[in-house]
């Protein structure tokens, strides 16, 4: 495990077989299950120190290169009584960002230069924000005329569009050992919060999530914990029950219609939550079930008709050519106005969802860099 820094293996989660760095970033190579890390010893602690997810490091993978914009630590809210963990607060607004720290910060840590990443909507466009620059990479897209025209654009601007068939480089595929490692984080948000629940309910098409969270479960678990949580996975209904969560002791799989999806997407709406129906059906379910906490897996931030200022639009300019910086480098980039007016433009592009802030280090420091919001 040369790329890593403490001891794991990992197996297929299906047929059990040993996949050392074949598991890392696609699906079992010989029954296509999901493969999972597997510690020596695992134990919670929380470094207060940390970054987002890193803070989560003794049960996550930790490599040379840790690479993060800002993923985690979502906010948890309640909502008409039901307690709704936003996962839209992440750096492109979807939970798949946790997963794409991880997955570029392996890629950095082996430098990887090129690489083919299946399509899987949500992940990939949050893949493609996050990978560090020089990676080249290609976009496997199987149907392209039923995909998102708005994902099509952003990858085509940061990568090259292909034929699953024609694509070259490194394979990165959703149902990866490295995604469960960071879609699990959730959970461990929700236990570090001793937010009192019996239930996580979570939106699901390919079950990944679910089972993602399922495992954290059950490491917090096999560290000592006392842990008497169920993961509830929400499949439309019609939709194919994967194997591998058939079984699990803790997901219970129920399912709702496409009309509940909408009749949650609606009462959001007009709640001010911008969320995907998919996303939507975890909450309607929370809402029946008590003692329960609904994940919103991806949100929108719509954007403001305000008249914006000049200095508004030229912090704007400044971002979409630094791609992020400092308040004071953005006013090193328009001189002629002054700091306090740089900040003061800068809050107002946040209130629209327009720019977001990403807390780093440098050395000692702890600086706010701001960019563009996805």
């Amino acid at each position: 495990m040369g790329l890593f820094l403490q001891q794991h293996k990992v197996k297929c989660s299906v047929c059990g077989r040993e996949l050392g760095e074949n598991g890392y970033l696609t699906s079992c190579p010989f029954c296509g299950g999901i493969p999972v890390i597997e510690y020596e010893a695992p134990v919670f602690k929380v470094d207060e120190s940390k970054p987002g997810i890193l803070r989560y490091g003794s049960l996550l993978p930790q490599m040379r290169v840790a690479y993060t914009r800002g993923e985690g630590l979502t906010p948890i809210m309640e909502l008409d009584g039901v307690l709704v963990k936003n996962e839209r607060f992440n750096p492109t607004g979807s939970y798949a960002d946790r997963a794409s720290a991880l997955i570029s910060s392996h890629i950095a840590s082996s430098g990887i230069r090129r690489i083919k990443v299946r399509y899987e909507p949500g992940f990939t466009r949050s893949l493609s924000y996050y990978l560090p620059r020089g990676v080249r990479a290609h976009y496997c897209v199987e149907k392209p005329l039923e995909i998102d025209v708005g994902d099509l654009f952003e990858l085509a601007s940061r990568g090259e569009l292909s034929a699953c068939g024609n694509s070259v480089g490194v394979p990165v595929e959703y149902t990866s050992a490295l995604t469960v490692e960071g879609l699990k984080t959730i959970v461990f948000e929700i236990y570090e919060k001793r937010v009192s629940v019996e239930y996580i309910v979570v939106p699901a098409m390919t079950g990944v999530l679910a089972f993602s969270l399922a495992k954290g479960l059950s490491e917090l678990e096999r560290s000592g914990l006392a842990i008497d949580l169920k993961v509830i996975a929400v499949f439309p209904e019609g939709a194919v029950i994967p194997d591998f969560l058939k079984n699990m002791d803790r997901v219970e799989i129920v399912r709702a219609s496409s009309e509940d999806a909408l009749d949650s997407f609606n009462y959001l709406l007009r709640k001010g939550i911008y969320t995907a129906p998919l996303s939507a059906m975890g909450f309607q379910v929370a809402k029946i079930i008590q003692g329960s906490i609904a994940v919103l897996t991806i949100g929108y931030k719509p954007r403001s008709r305000r008249r914006r200022s000049r200095l508004a639009e030229e912090v704007l300019k400044t971002l979409e050519k630094l791609d992020r910086a400092t308040a004071y480098e953005i006013w090193r980039n328009n001189p002629e106005s002054s700091l306090r007016g740089v900040y003061k433009a800068i809050k107002s592009l946040m209130r629209e969802g327009l720019v977001c802030e990403e807390p780093m280090s440098r050395g000692r420091r702890k600086i706010i860099l701001y960019r563009l919001c996805s």
